[in-house]
């Protein structure tokens, strides 16, 4: 698979390139963190744009102290 140009992110909805940011910067990102922090309550749709956007996203299932599962999503570093 190529690596994303400037084209492919340009192409992202702008919830998705606020995402896409939020992961290059080194970040993890769940669902409530993403709601609280930038308004977003479907981050699995913005995941999904960026995969196909040429994004490798690696997600985590996770389990909070009351047993309940959730995901963390984070970017995996390209290799050359």
């Amino acid at each position: 698979m190529n690596r994303p140009t400037l084209a492919d992110d340009l192409r992202l909805y702008p919830q998705d390139r606020t995402v896409l940011a939020h992961l290059k910067a080194g970040k993890e990102i769940t669902p409530m963190k993403a709601l609280v922090v930038y308004g977003l309550s479907r981050l699995a749709a913005q995941i999904h744009n960026i995969r196909r956007a040429g994004y490798n996203v690696r997600c985590e299932i996770m389990h909070d102290e009351s047993g309940h599962k959730y995901a963390s999503y984070s970017l995996v570093a390209p290799t050359h």
